[in-house]
């Protein structure tokens, strides 16, 4: 009996005093609770952040659709008031605004815009330097195109990427843009220099000019025009007028030659400009051509800063391969207009019409 108790008691050890399985299962369901916990606030940090970004992604793209409203409802403000000013005809004026509407997406859309989208009236200038838009207002000179992607719009509202997560599947946006055509005092400042016989630039740019005054007068808006020109040194060729055969006469007699004096030209130009009567409702315009590089005067963007002080908008037309493009580039950012360049007689041309089709109407909302 002895001898089996001892082999038993080897066969079964007894557990040293102290020690217990109890206390190793106690920790271990700890470690075990400690990591669901933290397992289900991994899982809840993953869902706040993908909210977060879905949320972000709708943000932007609201963002991006409301942009691509308003340069769509600006687009067909402006045509539509271009087409007012030429054909004075309301019913061919809200159709092309139309048209172009639907030349534009806005989320991926085109913008259909619907009749009582237009409203037509009367912008007059403040004391405060705004435009103060009247509906019905006479004469008419101006419109207002509701652009809109809403309930019950031709175009319907936006549908959003995540926003039915939020339980907010669309959106709706609108924008309203206002368009006038105005009366413009318009200089013309052309290059007369040795160069512009070259490759008979010269009479290139006579038939641009002439198609330029051709579209002014057959606008129903008053413009008046004046004409300078350079070369050596500067002359004030015609005062601003309203007989704008006029312009094609003076530059059918004009003498070609000598070195490039821009900056002269367009102190010349703002000597017409300012030599007529004061005008309390008028857009100042001033057109600086040249075809080559300047070699006599100061820097073309001093003379152009003393005109846009006086609030004068300067476009710059470059023409031919040789023109200072830089120089005229930077006189256009002074003047808070444009900048055009034509290589030929085609291009110049197409130049002269653009602008001249773009001058009488502006965005004044």
């Amino acid at each position: 009996m002895k001898t089996a108790k001892k082999i038993a008691s080897i066969m079964n050890p007894i557990k040293p005093l102290g020690m217990s399985q109890r206390p190793f299962g106690k920790k271990r369901r700890r470690a075990k609770q400690r990591q669901g916990a933290m397992l289900v606030l991994i899982c809840v940090m993953i869902f706040a952040f993908l909210v977060t970004v879905a949320f972000s992604v709708d943000i932007a793209y609201m963002n991006l659709v409301k942009s691509e409203l308003r340069s769509a409802t600006d687009a067909a403000a402006k045509a539509t008031a271009e087409t007012l000013s030429r054909s004075q005809d309301i019913n061919l004026a809200t159709a092309k605004g139309k048209e172009i509407a639907l030349e534009n997406k806005v989320a991926n859309k085109p913008l259909q815009l619907a009749d009582n989208d237009f409203v037509f009236g009367r912008s007059a200038l403040t004391n405060t330097g705004a435009f103060d838009f009247t509906q019905g207002g006479r004469p008419i000179n101006s419109v207002r195109v509701n652009g809109q992607r809403m309930n019950g719009s031709l175009s319907g509202n936006v549908r959003l990427f995540f926003g039915r997560i939020f339980n907010v599947p669309t959106f709706q946006v609108q924008e309203f843009s206002t368009a006038t055509f105005i009366q413009r005092d318009i200089v013309l400042v052309v290059d007369r220099s040795g160069s512009m016989l070259d490759f008979n630039k010269f009479n290139d740019l006579r038939s641009a000019v002439a198609i330029f005054t051709q579209i002014l007068t057959d606008s129903p808006v008053d413009e008046r025009v004046g004409l300078a020109s350079y070369s050596t040194t500067e002359t004030e060729d015609v005062q601003l007028t309203e007989n704008l055969a006029l312009i094609n006469t003076a530059m059918a007699r004009m003498p070609v030659a000598g070195f490039t004096n821009i900056s002269g030209g367009i102190d010349a130009g703002g000597r017409v400009m300012f030599q007529g009567q004061s005008r309390d409702y008028v857009e100042r315009t001033m057109i600086v051509l040249t075809d080559g590089l300047q070699n006599v005067g100061r820097p073309a963007r001093f003379a152009a800063a003393d005109q846009v002080a006086r609030g004068t908008t300067i476009h710059s037309i470059t023409f031919g391969a040789d023109a200072d493009q830089a120089s005229m580039r930077e006189v256009a950012t002074i003047g808070n207009g444009r900048y055009f360049h034509a290589n030929n007689g085609a291009q110049l041309r197409q130049v002269f019409t653009d602008i001249a089709l773009t001058l009488s109407t502006i965005i004044t909302e």
